[in-house]
């Protein structure tokens, strides 16, 4: 579990803050993080993996602060960029070199993600296309098993298909009490795996919850004519998608994080940030 608390950070004295006033609960699973650009996500990323440390508040880990100079803290967590570099001649020698710094690495499932992407783990690092140099580190970071996993854009340079194995890579590494991030613009191309979501926007959180919490208070229509109780809603090529408070006792709808995203950032924010700290209303269960 991830533990934000007032979270503060500037990269000069004076500067605008790069982040202010964070504050979440980010339990375990596979959480989005998504805000615009400049927003401060992989400011957040680097203070969560402990290589920033906060200029106010702190991040904890399992109850225990990010970072640290110690193998076991740093081994608790692992940041992959789009800029990350590994450092030797294949990514298999990579693994042999460094996989030793993380108790919980699985070799079985390092060859398996490989297998996975259509890669033997021999290719010359220095010969692989962008994409295929993306598969190899997606493949060694999934099998790591460290507490938790930061990815940063994972899908950038992956083909459609590509996309489709990482989701279920991603699904099926995924361990008990360890907590997956994904900083991600493209929302829909992972949005079935998201167990919750962080959202930010101009340095400051906007959102942090889980899918249960959501699905409690709203939910998501797709219609051909606009809904009258609408909270937010788009037309889209001959369909209308809506955000509705949820009906108590009612199925919960699953989430369109990316709609929610739109909504957030729309005029309609603060009816929307309403619904979902109202309180939810106990169901009946007495039988009839």
């Amino acid at each position: 579990m991830i533990e934000l608390k007032d979270i503060e950070f500037s990269y000069t004295k004076k500067g605008f803050p790069a982040l202010s006033g964070l504050t979440a609960t980010i339990p375990p699973g596979v959480h989005l993080l998504a805000g615009e650009n400049g927003a401060g996500k992989t400011t957040l990323l680097h203070i969560m993996a402990g290589l920033s440390l906060p200029t106010a508040g702190e991040c904890l880990i399992d109850g225990i602060p990010s970072g640290g100079d110690i193998p076991s803290g740093m081994a608790r967590t692992f940041l992959l960029e789009e800029n990350t570099f590994f450092p030797a001649k294949t990514i298999r020698k990579f693994a042999e070199l460094y996989s030793n710094f993380y108790p919980n690495f699985s070799q079985e499932q390092f060859l398996s993600n490989l297998v996975a992407f259509g890669l033997s783990g021999d290719e010359p690092m220095k010969s692989l296309s962008l994409g295929n140099r993306k598969k190899t580190q997606l493949a060694y970071v999934l099998a790591l098993g460290v507490e938790v996993l930061l990815l940063d854009e994972p899908t950038n340079a992956l083909d459609i298909q590509s996309k489709e194995i990482l989701r279920r890579l991603i699904a099926s590494s995924l361990r008990d009490g360890q907590t997956i991030i994904v900083s991600t613009h493209t929302v829909s191309e992972l949005e079935n795996l998201f167990d919750g979501a962080v959202m930010i926007t101009r340095s400051r959180l906007m959102f942090a919850d889980t899918e249960e919490a959501v699905t409690e208070r709203l939910a998501f229509e797709v219609s051909r004519v606009p809904e009258p109780d609408a909270l937010y809603s788009e037309t889209q090529v001959g369909r209308v998608l809506s955000i509705l408070p949820a009906i108590p006792g009612d199925e919960p709808t699953r989430i369109d994080w990316r709609l929610l995203y739109s909504a957030l950032h729309s005029p309609c924010r603060n009816a929307i940030l309403k619904a979902l700290s109202a309180e939810v209303e106990p169901q009946n269960t007495e039988s009839i």
